[in-house]
């Protein structure tokens, strides 16, 4: 089940198989839309959102997103619900306007997150590797690489807990034994 999907991108022009939105809450990756046929981003954006609502019971601070996703429906749809859709205004800049470059900074900085989960997809979980034939067996395929990329960011949590709890175990049990030594060392004089 391999379809060419015309992207239009400077590296390939064409791309084959499924594409899929991914959107990470909280560190985890989610699949908000797979599809084998061609499809605008932008549509997704207001889906995602609701999914975030339904979980947490609110809306988010702020949705971190590319370019495509800042179209006159989904500014609309975060400013009627108070979030903060990250990225420059619509049109041509104004003379008068006044962006506040730290919080852009940071936006981007944070919105590397999904393109460095892609990347780590790729890279780690095979999902540049995805060779099977039917629809079904290449959607699994997807979500077998997001579960991985789950799993692997559970795992360097826990490690890092786990770790950084017996640092700090060490740190304090070094520091009684250096207080015991140097007490003895006063004491024995």
């Amino acid at each position: 089940w391999v379809r060419p999907i015309v992207r239009g991108k400077q590296k390939a022009a064409v791309e084959f198989g499924a594409k899929f939105d991914l959107s990470i809450d909280q560190g985890f990756g989610r699949i908000e839309k797979s599809s084998f046929e061609a499809y605008n981003e932008s549509e997704v954006l207001v889906g995602a959102v609701r999914h975030y609502h339904d979980r947490h019971g609110y809306y988010p601070e702020r949705v971190l997103a590319d370019k495509i996703y800042r179209n006159r429906g989904n500014l609309s749809y975060c400013k009627g619900r108070g979030i903060r859709l990250s990225g420059p205004a619509l049109g041509r800049p104004k003379k008068d306007e006044i962006r506040e470059k730290a919080q852009d900074y940071k936006d981007n900085a944070d919105r590397i997150e999904v393109e460095r989960s892609f990347s780590k997809m790729k890279r780690c979980f095979g999902a540049n590797l995805i060779t099977t034939k039917l629809k079904g067996t290449t959607l699994t395929s997807i979500a077998l690489s997001v579960i991985a990329l789950n799993l692997s960011k559970l795992t360097a949590d826990f490690l890092h807990t786990f770790f950084e709890k017996k640092q700090k175990f060490y740190f304090w049990k070094q520091l009684a034994v250096f207080k015991m030594t140097f007490r003895d060392a006063l004491f024995v004089q």
